[in-house]
């Protein structure tokens, strides 16, 4: 049988300790420990425990001060607390100051405890994917955000890459939707072949068709010499093409011709060239209207659509604001060989206030530009005001007052985490509630920390 995962259970008795082995040990990989200084040890030599289940009252080191060390190694394994002295503890201090995955007495049915232990694991197992998923991204996709919306991104670039359907990827202007191309095409099996990029805005009709397909010499006034196109040159790779939605209806027809037959010619040409390309297409227009009003072939449309991509408004995510700031200053000052700057609080804040009409694209230009005008290391609200002409008092007299008190909340509860590094307790005095409740209101405003 499979195991679901690797528990650290860890008790003084060794009466205890055996019942607990016995009882889990068909489901899992156990390890034990008999006092709180072993457990420690464990945790630092055991790369891959899932769950820690923890007496409280022992000898020597006990289960408070045990779960206090194993948290400064990593904060990520969920602990249950499983104790036979429930009343002489404080568990909602427990809860404030050790965040425990759940806190069960030795007197309550085993049942509760065999549930507790797999959503514990279950959870860990989620969070360590979830993690790693987070790094690749940064590291291959050159994407940031630990949001669950782009967590979904990443696993669908991870799903989808690896075949050869079309996809369209939608999403305003500034969201970064060459990145998701480049990510699909760089983690398929056209990787080590030609990634090619074309933007369809604002190109006339003819200059289209001479870069998509290429031209024969003769074919125009000016085509001094044959050329070899977009998908000719991209052939066993993928192509991207950028605003889609602003091709006319003739080139849709040859791209048709493309995706159907795998063949095209160059303009000027009645020869057939046979070709093999992946094709990604991106727009920020509504396709479907666009159909409705015989502004776009629905055929190809239909073609194109196959697995699609939908990529978030900057202000939707803006527990990710934070982590953006952080990255893009990093690279703009190792790039360029500059001297680290400092966002101050106060300019963070209103950096995460911003509403970004230009998306990721917009907020990567500003930090760059913040670093490369100010002249001190440190920014401040007023360089970030004097940047972007902006005010906090600007608010989106489109919402509601529910809708702009759930807002305020979120950001607040944002800027304070992003004070103090994620510290959950830290923000939660800064705030003047309990940790508890902090917890509870970033599940209901759905902040993703």
């Amino acid at each position: 049988m499979t195991k679901q995962g690797k528990l650290l259970i860890v008790d003084d008795d060794p009466l205890v300790l055996e019942a607990l082995y016995e009882m889990f040990v068909d489901e899992y990989d156990i390890i034990t420990a008999s006092s709180g200084s072993d457990a420690v040890a464990f945790v630092k030599s055991e790369c891959d425990i899932n769950t820690i289940v923890l007496d409280i009252k022992m000898e020597k080191m006990d289960g408070l001060e045990t779960a206090a060390e194993i948290n400064k190694i990593d904060s990520s394994i969920p602990i249950i607390f499983n104790t036979g002295y429930p009343g002489e503890y404080s568990e909602d201090k427990i809860k404030n100051e050790l965040n425990p995955f759940d806190y069960i007495g030795k007197n309550e049915r085993p049942t509760r405890l065999i549930e507790s232990v797999r959503k514990a694991v279950f959870s860990h197992k989620l969070n360590s994917s979830k993690e790693e998923l987070i790094e690749l991204a940064r590291k291959e996709y050159k994407m940031v955000g630990n949001t669950q919306v782009m967590l979904n991104i990443y696993q669908r670039i991870e799903q989808v890459s690896k075949g050869n359907s079309k996809v369209m990827i939608l999403g305003p202007t500034g969201t970064g939707k060459e990145l998701v191309a480049q990510a699909i095409h760089n983690r398929s099996l056209r990787a080590k072949n030609v990634f090619k990029v074309f933007s369809c805005h604002d190109k006339s009709s003819d200059l289209v068709k001479s870069e998509l397909f290429g031209h024969v010499k003769g074919a125009y006034t000016g085509a001094t010499e044959d050329r070899v196109g977009t998908f000719e040159y991209a052939d066993k790779g993928t192509v991207f093409l950028d605003e889609i939605g602003d091709l006319d209806f003739s080139t849709q027809a040859k791209i048709l011709r493309v995706l159907e037959l795998g063949e095209m010619s160059r303009v000027g040409s009645s020869k057939i060239i046979n070709v093999d390309v992946r094709l990604i297409c991106a727009t920020h227009h509504n396709l479907v209207q666009m159909v409705d009003e015989k502004k776009f072939r629905d055929d190809l449309y239909y073609r194109l659509k196959g697995i699609i991509i939908e990529l978030p408004e900057l202000r939707s995510r803006a527990e990710d604001i934070p982590l953006l700031i952080d990255y893009f200053s990093e690279l703009h000052t190792q790039a360029n060989n500059l001297n680290r700057k400092l966002f101050d609080q106060e300019a963070r804040n209103l950096l995460i206030d911003f509403d970004w009409p230009g998306n990721v694209r917009q907020l990567q230009d500003t930090v760059q530009s913040l670093i490369d005008m100010t002249p001190s290391d440190y920014i401040s609200k007023e360089n970030v005001e004097k940047y972007l002409k902006y005010k906090v008092e600007v608010s989106n007299s489109n919402l509601s007052l529910k809708e702009q008190t759930r807002e305020f909340k979120k950001r607040l509860i944002i800027k304070k985490l992003d004070k103090f590094d994620g510290n959950m307790s830290a923000a939660a005095r800064e705030l003047s509630v309990d940790a508890a409740n902090l917890r509870k209101l970033i599940i209901e405003l759905n902040i993703s920390y």
